[in-house]
This record gives C-alpha cells, structure tokens and sequence, in this order.
C-alpha cells in the first residue's frame, strides 16, 4: 500500500478519527503551531516513518493513535498537556474493543514521551519505548525541513517571547537534539545541520523577522 492509501485508511481508523474531529473542533483559536494542522502533519509524517523503517501494519496503526492524540491536551492547557491527552487516550479506548489494555498503555505512554524535558541548559524528548521514537522524530520533524522557520515563528508567536531569546533557546534545543529513528536521520539530518547553521546566524546577526 502506498503512503496516501495508507494514511486515508488510518484517518478512517475510529480512533484516529475521533482525536482529528476532537482538535478540529475544539483546539483554541490562539494555536498557531499547535493548531490542526500539526497534528495531521506528525500524523503523516510518523507513519511514513514507520512504514519507512519496516513496522508492521499494526505497529503502524499504534503510532498513528499516538500521533492522532499527542496534542488533544491543549483543548484544555498548553502546559503539561500530555498526561491530559495520555487520559483521554486510555478512556476512548477502554470503551472499545480493538486495542488490548496493553496497547492502550503503550499509545499512552508515546504520547507522554512527547513531553520535552529539561536537559542541562536545554530540552529533550526521551523515548521510553521503541515505537515511541517514531513519534518523536515526526513530532519534531520541521527541525530538518524548509519549513523549520515558518514552525519556529509560529511557535514563538503562540509563545508570547521575545524574538532573541526564543532564537537562543531554539538554537539549543536544535543543537542538542538527536533523531531517534533510522528513517528519520537519513530523511532530515542534512538540512537539519543546515537549519542549524543558518539559525546560527540569526542569532549572531540579531536579525528580526519580517
């Protein structure tokens, strides 16, 4: 199965298709980078990864409910979020009968790796558990892609900070993180390096955005 045949049926997946009609319809207006849209791009972009790297069809479909939830905590809150969505995850599920209580915990516990964690002077997802990665890699994935500054904007404008500190605090998140998948670092470890060079130059420069 292709990658567009494969990602419309995991968006007709009842679960996956739950958390989407969840976010469309009552993610905060406020969300720029949050918003809709992410969660249909980390969607796309951890199955691929997954499919990428061999997973089998049901691995897949466990990182897809993973991706599909990771962010409806910010219905409610931006900050600490993920334990909200890890719940609300574990309660749809319990009232089904496609996922065994261990797959449950597992979807569970992918979205609570999503969390960044303080790390010396910076931040860092830690993968828990294998499929975890995938979600990982895809949830930061615009760290190596042409759109890395577009996200990066739109995050610090839903942030409220300030241009200079936001670009210091990013360039140490980029600089301290690492991919955790195969797929991913053949797929986005180039431009990342590039994205890091040039956001190096930003910060040097004090360069402000359009």
């Amino acid at each position: 199965m292709d990658l567009e045949k494969l990602i419309t049926t995991l968006k007709h997946n009842a679960a996956v298709k739950e958390a989407l009609t969840l976010l469309r319809s009552q993610l905060p207006t406020t969300l720029l980078y949050h918003a809709y849209e992410h969660t249909e791009d980390v969607l796309r972009e951890a199955v691929q990864l997954a499919s990428s790297d061999g997973l089998s069809n049901r691995d897949i479909e466990l990182v897809a409910v993973a991706a599909a939830w990771h962010d409806v905590g910010f219905i409610w809150q931006s900050n600490n979020n993920e334990p909200i969505a890890a719940d609300a995850v574990r309660r749809y599920l319990s009232g089904t009968t496609h996922y065994t209580p261990k797959e449950s915990d597992l979807i569970a516990q992918m979205i609570l790796d999503t969390a960044l964690i303080s790390a010396g002077d910076s931040y860092k997802q830690v993968a828990t558990r294998p499929l975890s990665c995938y979600l990982l890699d895809a949830d930061l994935a615009n760290f190596g892609r042409d759109d890395f500054f577009d996200k990066s904007e739109l995050q610090r404008r839903e942030l409220g900070e300030e241009v200079d500190s936001f670009r210091q605090k990013t360039l140490m998140l980029v600089r301290s993180h690492t991919w955790h998948t195969p797929a991913a670092r053949a797929k986005w470890q180039a431009k990342k390096d590039a994205n890091i060079a040039a956001l190096e130059r930003l910060v040097a420069s004090g360069q402000k955005p359009l």
